[in-house]
C-alpha cells in the first residue's frame, strides 16, 4: 500500500494556525519533583526563579485512556493532524529563554502548529510538523519552544521491505490496587 497515496498534504495543512492553549500554576511541588528526578532533593519556594526546562512539565495536553493512540500520545486528528505514517517522533527544535518562569506563578502555555511539510528521504516518507509553543508568566513571554514532530514510514528489514506494524489489540482500562499496612486507609482513618 502506497502511505504517500494515503498523505492528503492539503488536508493537513488545514491544521497549520491551530491552537490550543492551558494554564497552571507553578507549584513548589512540581518544582521539588522536578528537581528529584534529575537526581536532587532541593527545596522549592514561591517567588523564586524556576529551573530551566521546567516548562516541559507544565500545562500539558490531558487525555484518557480511550483518548491515546498505539504510542501513549493524544490521538491524532485532535490538536495534531491525522497524519497516517504510524511512526511519530521528536525531530529537533529551539528554546529561547526569554524571563525566568516564577514559582507560584500562573503560566500558560499556547501552543500552534506553524508548518506542515512531507518529504521523501532514505528511509521513506516523512511528514514534519512544526509546533511553536509560547509560555507566558501573568501576561509577560517567558519560554518560547519550537518544536519539530516527524511522522515516519513504518522501519524496513533488511532488504528494504516495510515491516508491517501490528496495531495492539483493543484494551479495557484497568488498574488493580493491593491494600497492605502502608497504603490502607479506611473510611474512619488509618488503622494499623
Amino acid at each position: 500500500k502506497d502511505l504517500f497515496m494515503d498523505l492528503d498534504i492539503d488536508h493537513l495543512r488545514g491544521w497549520i494556525g491551530k491552537e490550543e492553549c492551558r494554564s497552571e500554576v507553578l507549584s513548589p511541588a512540581l518544582v521539588e519533583r522536578f528537581y528529584a528526578t534529575l537526581g536532587s532533593l532541593k527545596p522549592a519556594s514561591e517567588g523564586e526563579e524556576a529551573p530551566l526546562m521546567v516548562h516541559f512539565c507544565l500545562a500539558q495536553p490531558v487525555a484518557g485512556l480511550d483518548r491515546l493512540g498505539p504510542d501513549g500520545h493524544p490521538m491524532r486528528g485532535g490538536f495534531l493532524p491525522p497524519v497516517p505514517l504510524p511512526r511519530r517522533m521528536w525531530a529537533g527544535g529551539k528554546i529561547d529563554f526569554k524571563a525566568p518562569l516564577l514559582i507560584g506563578s500562573q503560566i500558560t502555555r499556547r501552543s500552534t502548529i506553524t508548518d506542515i511539510e512531507v518529504k521523501s528521504g532514505r528511509s521513506g516518507m516523512l511528514c514534519f510538523v512544526t509546533v511553536m509553543h509560547e509560555y507566558s508568566r501573568e501576561g509577560q513571554p517567558c519560554v518560547r519552544e519550537r518544536q519539530d514532530i516527524v511522522y515516519r514510514d513504518p522501519p524496513a528489514d533488511e532488504n528494504g521491505v516495510p515491516v508491517t506494524l501490528e496495531e495492539p489489540a483493543p484494551r479495557k482500562p484497568s488498574s488493580a490496587f493491593h491494600p497492605n499496612a502502608h497504603n490502607s486507609v479506611s473510611l474512619f482513618g488509618n488503622h494499623l
